[in-house]
């Protein structure tokens, strides 16, 4: 208490304390500074796609309460154990924006992968053109998987081998027109897709070579022009591969009806897994023998499995299932040396005889030279 005048006058209360310490403040800076980097980088876009393992589905169990693999016109088996294929998610491009938050979390998640996205699609390619690609891909890989499980019990599968597509100023796009069906190739009777490839490598890029063809039912013959591609995935070393620019595609005439529904999901990286699954259904016993098998890998109808896109998301995608091996195409070596998720266990694969004798035997508990990347 003071005085004033004698007069004792009461002091007036201290003010609360409200100082804040500098761990404190600086906490707070921070925080605020955390929040508004994230909203501006949820505002801003990139031009980046992200790659994201998403489903694990098996090709024996069932979609929606239906089969998965149906084939009607065939005696059919029981099966067991499972032939997952998985699938991926993509963000970016024209289907959908990429923040750049999302770009920063997709950075630092191993699972994920992020690539410009002028690497990943053609420019002034539509969403929609995108889908009706994916979803011709997915019919395609599905009929593929039919004809080389039907081939491996001897049911024979008459092929065509059809121009599917000619690239812009490919070096054959002033010669070869979409549905031209490839009868031969200097000579050599054409009965896969893979027979135009093989053929092609005994020229030179830049040499014209003898084409014999089918259009509009009129055979013509055709000098084809050549140019150089890129060197064989599996041989890096080796020199430039010759090509035409065209796609090519089979047409087949199933002698049995073998539908496949895997819902919405769209490509041809199921290829292999559906064959297998195919093969399974329409052959005495069981062919995983109980145990959980995932793959990818296009199937090609000779048999032939090729490299897909999203292997390290479809080997995360495995490993969170507990699978008990993982077939992975040789072309994907690569992209898996140095880069299995925990315990995974990556076979690698290069054809479907090659994939069914490795599941067969595995299966049967027997002692499997597996191959490795």
């Amino acid at each position: 208490m003071n005085y004033y005048g004698g007069q004792p006058v009461e002091r007036p209360p201290h003010p609360p304390h409200t100082r804040i310490g500098w761990a404190t403040g600086l906490g707070l800076a921070l925080a605020v500074l955390t929040v508004a980097a994230v909203a501006v980088l949820n505002l801003v876009t990139v031009d980046k796609v992200i790659y994201r393992p998403a489903g694990v589905h098996d090709t024996l169990g069932e979609l929606n309460g239906d089969p998965i693999v149906h084939v009607e016109g065939l005696e059919t088996y029981e099966t067991s154990g499972s032939l997952d294929f998985l699938t991926i998610l993509i963000d970016g491009g024209p289907r959908s924006e990429v923040t750049g938050w999302d770009w920063l979390l997709a950075e630092l998640n191993p699972a994920t992968d992020v690539y410009d996205a002028d690497l990943i699609y053609p420019p002034d390619v539509t969403a929609q053109e995108i889908q009706e690609q994916n979803v011709e891909l997915m019919s395609q890989s599905q009929l593929g998987a039919a004809v080389v499980a039907l081939r491996a019990i001897g049911i024979e599968v008459p092929e065509e081998v059809k121009v599917a597509q000619v690239i812009k100023d490919a070096p054959a796009a002033d010669t070869l027109e979409v549905n031209d069906q490839i009868v031969s190739v200097d000579g050599t009777e054409i009965t896969s897709p893979e027979d135009v490839r093989v053929r092609l490598q005994d020229y030179e890029p830049g040499e014209a070579v003898p084409f014999t063809i089918l259009r509009d039912g009129e055979e013509l013959e055709l000098d084809v022009p050549t140019g150089e591609g890129d060197p064989d995935p599996l041989d890096p070393d080796a020199p430039p591969r010759t090509v035409i620019g065209v796609y090519l595609a089979s047409d087949f005439e199933l002698p049995y009806e073998v539908t496949i529904d895997a819902g919405n999901v769209g490509g041809p990286s199921a290829g292999m897994m559906f064959s297998l699954a195919i093969y399974d259904k329409i052959t005495p016993g069981q062919l995983t023998g109980g145990l959980d098998f995932a793959g990818t890998g296009t199937i090609s109808s000779d048999g032939t499995v090729g490299g897909i896109g999203g292997i390290r998301q479809k080997m995360h995608a495995a490993e969170d299932a507990g699978v008990d091996y993982f077939l992975a195409p040789a072309e994907n070596c690569d992209e898996v040396s140095g880069r299995v998720p925990g315990d995974l266990d990556v076979v690698k694969i290069e054809t479907f005889s090659q994939a069914r004798d490795i599941v067969e035997g595995l299966g049967k508990g027997e002692d499997v030279a597996l191959p490795r990347c």
